[in-house]
């Protein structure tokens, strides 16, 4: 029986959010293929090193690899690893989407997925792994004189309640569960996992767009609300879970949808608590009213900018104050927390509108505020058009780094901008509306752990190196991510972290 390698190749910003990709893959590969699948997930164990042990220690047939911009460097790192083992690699996620050629131009990559993975990679491995190379829809294949075959387009699959439950088994599901933290502002230390019901978007934000599509298709597909009940329940049988979060970028999109997975959590009695993300005009209060009597705690939606300007003009939202303003005071009439999306530093923006975006957050009624930096993405709209502005974008892909770094130049320095992020989180959490949920976070141990891996992302580095070892957190960041450059090579030593 052929043996599969997935790799998961985060080593920064450990968190609770397990790789839902990565373990949905690797059940369908099981499912429909039958072969044995393992996985190597870097996310709390960030050395180098990491990958080599695997391959030689589980010694698998093929190699996968899945990757953002953010881990590209890692990711690339572990595809030499495996190939030196003479190991055949495909890689897929996001990057690879938007960037195929890019990566297939690599000695190290010998097929990209592109899009939605699960059909295309089933097909894909009998292929690689056979060595008669063909072409394969959805994907980039390269044959042994190097070669190129181009599948044609891969269709989504339509109804994603016929996918397989992630393979929790895989993967250190303890580990992710006690590091999550999505409802600590309702109740610390809850055993909780994210979840998704659903797949694309059709909205055109210029800072997701079209990549979303790219990944997942325009339109919204979901399970049928019976499907993600059940994979809830078996979460609770088998993980003891007590509350769950969707990752769903417009989670209360289809109205109807929402009311029935409310309704078949009441009847069947989950008594689970649970948040979800999405859109600040697609929740209307009879709504929440409902969600909230199943067990709704949290939302979180996207603010962006307080700025009209910038949030319309720059990111094309299509979100008013108003609407933001009405949907955080919805929340609190109905017992909801609210976690507010925000960006600082978007092409042109003011210090004074920066200033606006942290003033105006801080007077909501929201109980947690997440202050990224803003990084456009290569392939969305809001990189290409800051490229045809002018913008010099860097080619040092850890410059794409929303929590500590950005790739372009402007009037603002990046060490101001980090300033003023940091400002953000103290102006926002010193205020006086915020000391209960900040004090009942710091009253239990894994409250105040939370915190400190929030904290993480906002101190220099050096200190957040000594600090994530003396909280037994890593953060480290592996040379080979820093030192990758666009079509350069890139080394195995380790560096110093963001």
């Amino acid at each position: 029986m052929p043996k599969v390698g997935l790799v998961f190749p985060r080593t920064r910003y450990p968190s609770g959010d397990f790789p839902l990709g990565i373990t949905l893959l690797a059940a369908y590969i099981r499912r429909e293929l039958g072969y044995e699948v393992v996985v190597c997930d870097s996310t709390f164990d960030p050395r180098v090193s990491l990958f080599s042990e695997f391959y030689d220690r589980e010694k698998p047939d093929i190699i996968g690899i899945g990757m953002s911009t953010l881990m590209l460097g890692e990711g690339i790192t572990a595809a030499r690893m495996a190939k030196e083992r003479g190991l055949p690699v495909f890689v897929g996620g996001p990057h690879p989407t938007i960037s195929p050629d890019e990566m297939m131009e690599l000695d190290c990559v010998d097929a990209v997925v592109m899009g939605e993975g699960e059909v295309t990679v089933a097909e894909l491995l009998p292929v690689m792994l056979s060595g008669d190379i063909r072409p394969v829809a959805g994907a980039k294949v390269k044959t042994a004189d190097g070669t190129i075959l181009v599948g044609p387009a891969r269709a989504v699959i339509p109804d994603l309640s016929t996918l397989p439950f992630p393979a929790w088994d895989t993967i250190d599901m303890e580990r992710y569960i006690g590091a999550w933290g999505q409802l600590d502002c309702h109740k610390p230390g809850l055993r909780g996992v994210n979840l998704v019901a659903s797949r694309g978007c059709p909205f055109t934000c210029s800072f997701c767009q079209p990549v979303l599509d790219s990944l997942f298709g325009h339109k919204l597909r979901l399970s049928t609300p019976a499907r993600v009940v059940d994979e809830i329940l078996e979460l609770k049988r088998q993980l003891n879970i007590e509350a769950f979060w969707f990752t769903d970028d417009t989670f209360t999109l289809n109205k109807k949808w929402v009311m029935e997975f409310c309704q078949i959590l009441m009847d069947r009695e989950v008594n689970m608590v649970w948040g979800c993300t999405t859109r600040a005009n697609l929740i209307a209060p009879e709504l929440m009213e409902t969600m909230a009597a199943a067990g709704l705690r949290k939302i979180g939606i996207g603010m962006e900018s307080a700025t009209e300007r910038i949030r319309e003009g720059v990111y094309d939202k299509g979100i008013t104050s108003g609407a933001i303003d009405a949907t955080v005071h919805a929340a609190r009439k109905w017992g909801v927390k609210v976690l507010l999306f925000l960006m600082l530093g978007a092409p042109s923006e003011t210090r004074r509108e920066m200033l606006e975006t942290v003033e105006a957050a801080t007077r909501l009624p929201a109980q947690e505020a997440s202050f990224s930096i803003f990084v456009p993405i290569p392939g969305t709209t809001l990189h290409q058009n800051m490229v045809q502005q002018g913008y010099t974008m860097s080619s040092d892909y850890t410059d794409y780094d929303y929590y500590a770094r950005r790739p372009f130049e402007s009037d603002i320095s990046r060490k101001e901008l980090r300033m003023l992020q940091r400002w953000a989180y103290f102006r926002f959490y010193s205020h006086p509306y915020r000391w209960r949920s900040v004090a009942r976070n710091a009253s239990t141990l894994r409250g105040v752990l939370s915190m400190g891996r929030k904290a993480l992302r906002l101190v220099p580095s050096g200190t957040s190196e000594r600090l994530a070892r003396d909280f037994g957190v890593s953060s480290t960041v592996s040379g080979s991510e820093r030192s990758f450059r666009r079509g350069g090579s890139h080394r195995a030593a380790e560096g110093s972290p963001p």
